[in-house]
């Protein structure tokens, strides 16, 4: 009996070798995707919102949240921008492109599509650092120097822009009536500046030259919740990361008081089959958590390591990152990095 079921049990286990060995080989899947890893004092500097009340995250506004932070984009169609001219300064004509003389206001008032500005704002002549300046600008292109969000106020500019750069801007916002004679206008179009041969154009200021954190009305237009991929050349695809808290003896975790770190700031709010259930994995949605055109991660709180830090991570608020110059900065003992992959196109 004993050696009838050695038989068996050998015969059995040649008959698995042999499945086995013609059986196709089980391959491990390589991710072949680029790493990068972003402390979180590394926000870019090309992201900028038009005016103030874009920026503004009280409750009657907080436009850029409720657009960004929605499950489905959220919109006030009173600040929709129905029309936008950008603006960089320059140092000469050039034939190259086209550019004018012309002075743009921090502050700016609208003023009726039927009107230009008076001449007192026109010849205005003193420079006000942060607040106004004089100079010469050409006109940048939509889609080759700078994306616009018409829906958010938001530029994000395509090339490095420069702390001597000016940038301004002439645009149309909808009031939300029916009526375009209603609309409110921001600054004064090419077109309109060679209608009526004004000499000098108003613009919206923007940016101002060698933008410091006390010129604080433009202070608050410059974006500091938007983070670009390290080496990024051409689109993003296959984008995957996670978000974690670097502690002083160099221990790191992505969950804090068992809360997903990636939950918490507002990067897993659905499964990947779309359900409305965190799984762990950031939403890979483009246009929203990140832009696959220019490779950066879109925060949709202004703050997210500040004033808009989770209550629970309160004790890690780190305040300066959106009070003061970047340069100005070094790493905390707790600090956040952001960390993935992705493949380039």
């Amino acid at each position: 009996m004993k050696i009838l079921l050695i038989a068996i049990t050998i015969c059995a286990l040649l008959i698995t070798g042999c499945n086995k060995k013609e059986s196709n080989p089980v391959t491990s899947i390589v991710d072949d995707r680029v790493s990068f890893e972003i402390n979180y004092l590394q926000y870019d500097d090309n992201n900028y919102f038009i005016d103030e009340v874009y920026a503004d995250t009280s409750q009657e506004f907080n436009m850029f949240n409720l657009y960004y932070g929605s499950s489905i984009p959220i919109v006030n169609q009173k600040y929709f921008v129905k029309n936008i001219e950008v603006y960089i300064s320059v140092n000469q004509i050039s034939q190259a492109y086209i550019s004018i003389p012309a002075i743009a206001y921090m502050n700016l008032s609208s003023r009726s599509g039927s009107s230009m500005y008076s001449d007192s704002i026109r010849n205005y002549n003193l420079m006000m650092p942060g607040e106004v300046a004089i100079g010469r600008f050409r006109v940048l292109s939509e889609g080759v120097d700078y994306y616009f969000n018409k829906y958010t106020g938001t530029l994000t500019f395509l090339f490095p822009i420069n702390d001597n750069d000016i940038i301004a801007a002439a645009y149309v916002v909808d009031d939300g009536s029916f009526s375009n004679d209603d609309d409110l206008h921001y600054g004064e179009f090419i077109t309109e500046l060679v209608n009526n041969s004004k000499t000098k154009g108003v613009l919206k200021l923007i940016k101002p030259q060698n933008l410091i954190p006390q010129y604080a009305d433009a202070w608050k237009l410059k974006m500091k919740n938007i983070y670009q991929i390290p080496s990024f050349f051409g689109r993003v695809s296959d984008l995957d990361l996670d978000i974690f808290l670097k502690k002083p003896d160099g221990s790191e975790t992505n969950i804090f008081h068992n809360l997903l770190l990636l939950i918490e700031f507002g990067f897993d709010k659905e499964s990947e089959e779309g359900r409305p259930l965190p799984d762990g994995i950031f939403d890979r949605k483009a246009g929203i958590t990140f832009n696959p055109e220019t490779g950066e991660i879109i925060f949709p709180l202004l703050e997210p390591f500040g004033h808009n830090i989770p209550s629970e991570l309160i004790d890690f608020k780190y305040q300066a990152i959106y009070d003061t110059l970047k340069t100005q900065l070094s790493l905390p003992g707790n600090s956040f990095v952001i960390r993935g992959k992705y493949k380039p196109l």
